[in-house]
């Protein structure tokens, strides 16, 4: 073998050596859980829904103005 993989066989001994990996029973535990998110408050909830509104307004407008281009 040459030594570039010789190298790389070692490095990888040496991070395998520095960072055990977790078994996979501890990722059920509850303190290995990460944090959750902050929940969005009904501000958020209510601009979306404006926002969704406003969209679907908007498309019922350009399809009404399809229709009316391609009837006449």
């Amino acid at each position: 073998m040459d030594s570039l993989a010789l190298r790389k066989i070692a490095i990888d001994r040496e991070l395998a050596a520095k960072y055990v990996a977790t078994p996979a029973i501890g990722r059920l535990m509850p303190a290995q859980r990460p944090a959750r998110l902050r929940r969005k408050g009904p501000v958020f909830w209510a601009a979306l829904a404006l926002l969704v509104l406003a969209s679907d307004f908007l498309l019922a407008l350009l399809a009404w103005l399809a229709v009316d281009l391609v009837m006449s």
